[in-house]
């Protein structure tokens, strides 16, 4: 049977990005954020552009 993925999503209205976090739960705050931060860090810690969405799949356990 699949799992689903839950949409966990956080706007940055002061840079205009849009992060969307899937997981099997609704995540913490806390999660949220350390997904955020790890992703960021994988990426060199270069942010989106402006108006875009980054998405990012957790694995369950952040």
């Amino acid at each position: 049977m699949k799992t689903k993925n839950v949409e966990n999503t956080v706007v940055d209205e002061v840079h205009e990005i849009t992060y969307v976090v899937m997981g099997r739960k609704v995540m913490t705050d806390g999660e949220i954020y350390s997904a955020i931060r790890v992703e960021l860090l994988r990426r060199g810690g270069k942010r989106p552009g402006k108006g875009e969405t980054l998405v990012i799949e957790t694995s369950g356990a952040v």
